[in-house]
């Protein structure tokens, strides 16, 4: 069965296994509230889920123009921006900001959202090919979310840490 994530006031989706990307259940669902709440900052999640990487790029470097960096908010927008690059292929950008974000995270209140990076460059390692990398990052996140009360994105620690093992075994298998 899989986990849906969001729901309620946010649009609600899935995570593919093999590809770990989201997938929206309901996609104009998504795109009203993304036309609603254009500054909000998951808009930039919502909209690379549609597809729409341009308005998701816009949107996560509005977002990041409107926080003042070296701030937890600057680099949970900063995340969300890799994200988009990722999924734009453009990996350097995307380890540039994740880099950026670790930082901030890494003090102070950040620190529970070190999890948030991790996965992130996990996915983004798996899709470069660079496995050993990928689980490493995987594990880090799903360590730091082990054992946190209430942290609903353990499930999906675990999904990414499952798939890039199961990259690593098909590769091992001749």
């Amino acid at each position: 069965m899989m986990q849906v994530y969001g729901g309620g006031e946010y649009p609600a989706y899935v995570i593919d296994d093999d590809t770990l990307r989201e997938e929206l259940l309901d996609p104009e669902e998504a795109r009203e509230w993304c036309e609603e709440t254009p500054d909000h900052p998951d808009a930039v999640s919502f909209w690379r889920m549609l597809g729409e990487l341009d308005r998701a790029l816009v949107a996560g470097e509005r977002v990041l123009l409107d926080r003042e960096p070296g701030t937890v908010g600057w680099a949970s927008g900063a995340v969300r921006l890799a994200h988009v690059h990722h999924w734009r292929e453009e990996y350097a950008e995307a380890h540039e900001l994740l880099d950026a974000a670790e930082e901030v995270f890494a003090t102070g209140e950040g620190a529970p959202l070190l999890a948030f990076v991790h996965q992130h460059r996990a996915k983004a390692l798996l899709d470069e090919g660079r496995l050993e990398e990928a689980a490493d990052a995987a594990r880090r996140a799903l360590a730091l979310r082990t054992g946190r009360v209430g942290d609903g994105l353990l499930a999906s620690s675990r999904q990414t840490l499952a798939r890039i093992e199961r990259a690593l075994a098909e590769r091992s298998t001749p």
